[in-house]
């Protein structure tokens, strides 16, 4: 057995932090080394994205993306060990990590042969991926290739098995409809309002505000989301819908809806927990517009880092990244050097963003920026001199292209490309 390219196994460049539990990532390392684990978390993103992009029903924001990439990732950790070891086929075992994943998906009704479809991209993903690392060994690929052919058939009629098992649990219980009305409301679909507030336990003729909590690791305890929902909701009526395993919707309606116009309301995110709030919003309408507001601003604050991010504040932004391949020419092209991924270069997109957002107020920049006059002049100079032409030229086009920045900064790992406009900036040498 002729294993020496998976000893050999490590990521390029520094990878991402590992999709899977801790518990996970211990026996993996034990088995295989860190390199390969290391490698695995790095390939896993884009085998993700490859699956969502062909099966869209995987997809759907953040938590989804998670979850797929838990999965991806434990089954080529298994599949690297089961090389590793010679684990025959019979004896293979579907991960932990794919087991829930499978669950969720009967759970958020993704028809089984699109689940089933998303494991066979995964693994013919996962062959090229091996096939450009193993080498000219023709015994090695064969191996290689025959045992991968029967791990995905395992992993297809197990999963499966654990689809359809869920799937009879799910559908009769109380979560099941409510889940459903929620699905049918966001998608738009004729409602009666009546009998949806009925099932749902919440008026959804009122005003909204919509949120979603989610934990950065999926080893936080629900329990977590579901006390931070309750402390968001305090006296008024509300709605929560657990999206997944670490993340929750919430529609909080009556006077807290209208007073969260007015900013976060005073309660502690607990460590690791991301917040969205959509716009305030009423009825029916108003219920799906709020909780869409809502995933604009959680794609806009993660790719940020923000704990809390309000709609309202992003909401421009949202608007001018609704596609993000066109938002990334209109960046390139209106700041030109200006977007280069630089340090000080983006010490100068801040300031002209203050700058033009005081009303060219060198003053009210300085002061808002707490620095000197002086070096807002200079700082303002130079980023004209990088556009090539004074910031009275085209300033709406150029207002937006910096807000657009500022929101969504790049990604530094080549291979992570879920931010929207990671590849945003003109890379230039220090």
């Amino acid at each position: 057995m002729s294993d020496e390219w998976l000893v050999r196994l490590c990521p390029d460049g520094e990878p991402p932090r590992p999709g899977c539990s801790a518990v996970t990532i211990a026996a993996a390392t034990e088995a295989l080394g860190p390199g390969p684990v290391a490698w695995a978390a790095q390939l896993a993103p884009g085998m993700t994205e490859e699956i969502i992009r062909q099966v869209p029903e995987h997809g759907g924001g953040p938590a989804p993306f998670d979850t797929l990439r838990r999965s991806v990732e434990s089954s080529v950790l298994a599949a690297l060990a089961g090389f590793r070891h010679g684990i025959p086929v019979a004896s293979a075992v579907v991960p932990k990590e794919a087991l829930e994943g499978g669950r969720e998906f009967a759970r958020r009704a993704i028809p089984l042969d699109r689940v089933l479809r998303g494991i066979r991209l995964g693994h013919a993903a996962l062959h090229r991926a091996l096939m450009e690392v193993i080498g000219d060994d023709p015994d090695e690929v064969r191996r290689v290739s025959e045992l991968l052919f029967g791990y995905a058939d395992v992993h297809a009629s197990t999963l499966a098995e654990e689809y359809i098992a869920e799937r009879d649990r799910w559908v009769g219980s109380t979560a099941a409809q409510r889940r459903r009305v929620v699905e049918d409301l966001l998608a738009g679909r004729p409602v009666e309002a009546e009998a949806a507030s009925r099932v749902l336990g919440y008026d959804v003729r009122s005003p909204h505000t919509a949120l979603i909590l989610s934990a950065a690791d999926a080893r936080t305890a629900p329990q977590v989301l579901q006390r931070l929902a309750a402390e968001l909701a305090g006296t008024s009526g509300s709605l929560a819908v657990p999206a997944s395993e670490s993340s929750l919707w919430l529609w909080v309606g009556g006077p807290l809806a209208e007073a969260r116009a007015g900013g976060p309301p005073k309660v502690a995110v607990p460590p690791g927990v991301r917040v969205a709030a959509g716009p305030p919003a009423a009825g029916i309408e108003g219920f799906r517009r709020s909780h869409l507001g809502a995933r604009a601003a959680e794609s806009i604050g993660i790719s940020r880092g923000a704990v809390w991010c309000d709609y309202a504040d992003v909401r421009v932004v949202a608007l001018c990244t609704a596609d993000p391949e066109q938002a990334t020419w209109f960046v390139r092209e209106t700041l030109g050097p200006l977007a280069a991924d630089d340090e000080r270069v983006a010490e100068l997109r801040q300031t002209l963003r203050a700058y033009l957002a005081a009303g060219r107020s060198l003053q009210a920049a300085a002061t808002d920026l707490h620095v000197a006059r002086n070096t807002v002049t200079y700082r303002v100079k130079r980023a004209e001199e990088l556009l090539g032409h004074p910031v009275a030229e085209d300033r709406l086009e150029v207002q937006l292209a910096l807000e657009i920045a500022h929101w969504l900064p790049p990604r530094r790992s080549p291979r992570r490309r879920s931010a929207p406009l990671e590849a945003m900036y003109v890379h230039t040498p220090d």
